[in-house]
């Protein structure tokens, strides 16, 4: 219990040698040479060791024991385990957890509940986020390098936030070190897919660092004139003054056009990295700092296939491969994705510790990367698309920045003369920021004569347009709060009463700057090209012909919509109290009830204005604001030492995102769909009920089961609206009528001793889940009108519509019916070798609901194999090789046998070097 570690007044000599060995993340045989220290006090000198474990066994034995303690349902992942599947941030290495899958490579998903149904905490803080689309911060952006522990909390507690569904995930970054570590490292690597040229061009000076030096930003020119536009005129006009020809010339001149792309060979991806920290011991209390900086560059280049607007029209002039059952998408892409990756992190902690009882740590994180990525893809259109005499070319280019700076501090007391009564409290202001200037979209069009591209241009058709963006955004959020806990011993009764606040506000301002250039002002002779630099040369720029007006009108639209700029915010007051008993040693229970006063608002502004696009009253619908009370309930029976049976009760609530309540359309990043809210969102209220059997056995070996259910009322769902020609496919974000998920998960660890006494060095971990889940969304045609449909006639501005939804009862989207991890690993008995063979599979799930008697697209299985292996020539070096996707899988999205997505991945190489001083 928490309150017994409080009540000692210091840590044993045999505690303080195991935490150091562990944070250290050295061998389990100086994990013996501690315990020798502890029972003999006046030994100094050890001439023997005996390794009595495996490396991981040690670790994994470490955060056993904490989940072990802990009174609810909780899943830890240690930084040694971390490192032991090569993974390099935090979203990768949550996919190892019982239960939890990876969407996208940054969300994850916890019991097939999507990345809105869990909640994400820094240091146990909330935090920012730098995705457009989601409140919920990507994973991705945490390093491993900074990360000490993951902690999946499955089961809600009262003293966590309510936004609860699958679980809570709680990054803990590395802690203070007990004496001085100096570290440094480097690696580099290669991806199989590299061996194929990618796509480039030339960017900013500064893109090494992850940063655009302002090549690609938006012009003050275009700024100024935006700035002074009237709403109705946008960038063609001051609304005071007519713009000149050479006014249009300045601004398309402004714009960044060297993008090219050339073809070339990629580089290898590299990566370095340092840690440095102390603690000093003086007459006042002990001091310490620990400071770690990294940087990595990847680059991948690879396949990238997708569709969209599936349908039955002009599926008879497309190849056979892009047919199936009659149908086909109206538009598909096919060619070459490149990716540049930088990134960069830098953490500096300071912390104070006085007589054991008291401890205030800051702790500093600032998180930054980049990706730049290009692609080049053969485009079908089947209203344009004339195969061998008129075909298109698509090439895209998107630069995107996202950048968190966290600033924490937190405090811990304990009074032993108040009966060990101790008090937490702690603030932090945490900052994210996500820039994406310059953006660009062109079509061309490829005239074939025998066979071959004769000529190239812009594309020939009235409607189509060069897209050019500018999309900035700004998430900043302070919380702040406190813990009291007052521990009471009785004759068979140790009892814990505790009480706490929460305080979380968040704001966020976001716009989209879209700015077209139709193909239509350009005059004939300067379409003709196939590089987008040389098209927009300077040259022709300036040059009067090269637009077909004489004022230039027209060679500048607006693609602003109103909402495409957007003002939010969050504020939640929580306060809560509970009680953790135990019994006789033999029967916990744990519990309480937490009230949060939840209130969030999402403002759209209108177009090329600083004013609202709302009136005052649609302002007050547009506000959300709910309170409640959320009761949790936790009994453990402790059979023994190393056998214990958990259940627990609860309630939570998942709350409409920030952009959830907005009518503007977003794009998904996943499938490039356009994504719309609903003011009339309501929250999905949820009771869930978790049983679990632990099994804490010798040498580290467990094993544990666990089943789990959770019944959903008002679930939030994207269902696809209908769209009219072309036009991108429309989810909606809206409530079904029910839900319920239920399932079972299977953990274990063990060595192979069992076999034979000989492979006592080998042994295998993994888990195994296997669920199952139900939504019914409400869209059925009959008298009564569901919340669906309440919501779905909102959307549209309509005051009937027929469903189309194929399937009115499914599986939640995003949910695997199954998740598989198994790992293989050895350790060598003179401790310098270490390998690790780490499987990861999961069921198809859904992605886009089908509609107008589709299937629904799913993500299919994606078998990820992974080897890792270490070699310690001696106490202070480390030399890892590693090798990622060894199948050599591809992601893949499939609707009606056809590829909604297809991406390559490649074989990871990579060889890397530590040594610790």
């Amino acid at each position: 219990m928490n309150f017994k570690n409080r009540s000692m007044p210091s840590k044993s000599k045999l505690c303080t040698a195991i935490t150091t060995a562990l944070l250290a993340g050295s061998f389990v045989g100086q994990m013996a040479v501690a315990q020798e220290q502890a029972q003999a006090d006046d030994q100094e000198v050890i001439e023997e060791v005996v390794a009595t474990g495996t490396r991981l066994k040690g670790t994994a034995a470490a955060v056993m024991q904490e989940r072990q303690n802990q009174a609810f349902v909780a899943d830890i992942m240690g930084a040694e385990q971390i490192s032991r599947t090569g993974d390099g941030d935090a979203a990768s290495a949550l996919r190892r957890v019982t239960g939890l899958t990876l969407v996208d490579g940054k969300f994850i998903y916890v019991r097939g509940l999507g990345e809105r149904y869990s909640s994400t905490q820094l240091n146990g803080m909330g935090v920012p986020s730098p995705d457009p689309t989601r409140s919920v911060v990507p994973l991705d952006l945490f390093p491993s390098d900074i990360i000490e522990s993951l902690n999946v909390q499955k089961s809600f507690s009262p003293n966590m936030p309510a936004h609860f569904g699958g679980g809570n995930v709680n990054i803990r970054t590395k802690s203070i070190p007990s004496e001085f570590l100096f570290k440094v490292s480097g690696g580099v690597g290669y991806n199989s897919n590299n061996s194929t040229d990618g796509y480039f061009y030339s960017g900013g000076g500064d893109d090494w660092s992850g940063r655009d030096d302002g090549t690609r930003a938006l012009s003050d020119v275009i700024q100024s004139n935006l700035d002074s536009a009237q709403a109705d005129d946008g960038i063609e006009g001051s609304g005071v003054y007519p713009l000149t020809l050479d006014d249009r010339k300045a601004m398309l001149s402004s714009m960044f056009w060297d993008i090219g792309p050339d073809q070339k060979e990629v580089d290898p991806d590299f990566d370095i990295g340092a840690t440095l920290g102390n603690r000093f011991i003086t007459d006042y209390g002990e001091i310490g700092f620990l400071s770690t900086v990294s940087y990595s560059n990847e680059w991948d280049v690879g396949r990238e296939t997708s569709g969209t607007n599936l349908g039955t029209v002009g599926c008879s002039d497309l190849p056979d491969d892009q047919v199936a059952n009659g149908r086909c998408f109206a538009q598909s892409y096919d060619g070459v994705e490149t990716e540049q990756s930088v990134s960069w992190s830098g953490m500096f902690n300071v912390g104070y510790e006085y007589n054991s009882n008291h401890k205030i740590e800051l702790t500093n994180v600032i998180l930054h990367d980049m990706s730049d990525r290009v692609r080049v893809r053969d485009f079908v259109d089947v209203n344009e698309t004339i195969f061998g005499t008129r075909e298109l070319q698509r090439v895209d280019m998107l630069f995107e920045e996202r950048r968190m700076t966290s600033n924490q501090i937190k405090g811990t007391h304990n009074f032993p003369e108040l009966n060990f009564l101790y008090f937490d409290w702690y603030a932090g202001t945490s900052r994210a920021n996500r820039s994406a200037p310059g953006s660009l979209a062109v079509t061309y069009q490829q005239n074939i004569v025998d066979g071959e591209v004769g000529e190239q241009l812009l594309q020939d058709v009235s409607a189509t347009n060069i897209d050019r963006s500018w999309q900035n955004l700004r998430d900043a959020s302070d919380t702040w709060g406190w813990n009291l806990g007052y521990p009471i011993m009785m004759d068979g009764l140790d009892l814990e009463i505790k009480a706490g606040a929460d305080f979380f506000d968040k704001g966020r301002k976001a716009e989209n700057i879209g700015i077209q250039v139709p193909h239509r002002a350009i005059g004939d002779d300067f379409l003709v090209g196939d590089r987008i630099d040389e098209i927009f040369s300077d040259e022709n720029l300036n040059n009067d012909a090269f637009y077909n007006s004489s004022t230039g009108a027209g060679i500048l639209q607006s693609a602003m919509a109103d909402g495409d700029e957007y003002a939010a915010g969050t504020k939640v007051d929580a306060y809560y109290i509970m009680a953790d008993a135990f019994f006789n040693n033999t029967w916990r229970v744990s519990g309480g009830v937490r009230y949060e006063d939840f209130r969030q608002i999402s403002v759209p502004f209108s177009a090329h204005s600083n004013q609202f696009a709302v009136d005052r009253e649609e302002i007050e619908q547009l506000t959300f604001q709910e309170d409640d009370f959320f009761p949790s309930l936790a009994l453990t029976y402790i059979m023994d030492d190393q056998m214990q049976f958990r259940l627990n009760l609860s309630e939570s609530a998942i709350r409409p995102d920030l952009r959830d309540i907005s009518t503007t359309f977003f794009i998904d990043p996943l499938t490039e769909f356009l994504v719309r809210g609903s003011p009339l969102l309501q929250s999905s209220k949820l009771r869930n009920v978790d049983f679990r059997w632990e099994w804490y056995r010798e040498n580290g070996n467990n094993l544990s089961a666990a089943l789990f259910y959770k019944d959903i009322d008002n679930p939030i769902e994207l269902v696809e609206l209908g769209t009219v020609g072309g036009a991108a496919p429309n989810l909606l974000t809206a409530n079904g009528e029910t839900g319920e998920l239920y399932g079972a998960e299977v953990e274990f660890l063990q060595d192979l001793s069992f076999i034979n006494d000989d492979l006592i060095d080998f042994f295998m971990t993994g888990n195994i889940t296997v669920s199952d889940s139900e939504v019914t969304i409400g869209a059925v045609d009959d008298d009564v009108t569901s919340l669906f449909e309440t919501q779905l006639l909102d959307a549209l501005d309509a005051t009937s519509a027929s469903n189309i939804i194929t399937n009115n009862t499914r599986r939640l989207v995003g949910h695997s019916e199954w998740v598989i991890n198994f790992q293989l690993g050895y350790d060598s008995p003179n401790g310098e070798h270490s390998a690790t063979l780490v499987y990861n599979a999961f069921g198809p799930r859904i992605i886009v609901p089908g509609t107008r008697g589709f299937e629904d697209a799913e993500e299919q299985t994606f078998h990820s194999v992974d080897f890792n292996y270490s070699y310690y020539p001696d106490f202070n070096t480390q030399i890892k090789f590693s090798v990622q996707n060894l199948l050599d899988e591809e992601k893949q999205i499939s609707q009606e046998g056809l590829d909604l997505l297809r991406e390559e991945r490649g074989i990871e190489f990579g060889i890397s070097y530590s040594y610790t001083f």
